[in-house]
């Protein structure tokens, strides 16, 4: 479908980057716009295989499926409005955590369902830099894991890494505003 010489997609595309809908509003009201970064709905309703599923990744960590989840991802839906973070070093999990936190914009590592509808929404992000989760833990074969957004070649993988580990030079970390 087609408005003018604009698809559906792209017409999406620049209302995210508007800053959602309150964006479009505040143009059209002649309001200033700062161009926004990424937004996607997050469906809590969904069950964990629909929300990976959404994501049509190449390969799937199968202990993600099994895994309990915590803290508990919740119900409803809504936009969230996301910040790719980049510390450009290694570092642990507990310290990016701890920079996200002191983030003066008021933002929290994205949990597994966040994380999920990133990437279903977003495809591209993962193949330039993998892309982490910190705010869902899963206990796995005896170790705290979270989720992880990589690439192999051009495929897209839905993997899992080592909450208490520390994160190489090239990852970004998933962060989402409090609301």
């Amino acid at each position: 479908m087609k408005y003018g010489e604009l698809t559906l997609g792209q017409i999406e595309a620049i209302v995210n980057k508007l800053g959602g809908m309150d964006g479009v509003r505040r143009l059209l009201s002649g309001g200033q716009v700062t161009m926004a970064g990424f937004y996607a709905i997050v469906n809590r309703d969904l069950s964990l295989a629909e929300a990976i599923s959404a994501g049509h990744y190449d390969w799937v960590n199968p202990d993600i499926v099994g895994a309990k989840w915590t803290p508990s991802l919740g119900s409803g839906s809504k936009e969230a409005r996301y910040e790719v973070l980049h510390f450009g070093r290694n570092i642990e999990s507990d310290d990016a955590e701890a920079e996200i936190k002191r983030d003066e914009r008021g933002l929290h590592s994205a949990d597994l369902t966040e994380t999920l509808a990133f990437g279903a929404k977003f495809p591209e992000e993962q193949r330039k830099y993998p892309v982490v989760g910190l705010g869902s833990v899963a206990e796995v074969g005896g170790g705290r894991r979270v989720a992880c957004l990589r690439r192999g070649g051009s495929e897209r993988y839905l993997d899992l890494g080592g909450r208490g580990g520390r994160w190489g030079g090239s990852c970004r970390f998933l962060a989402v505003y409090n609301n």
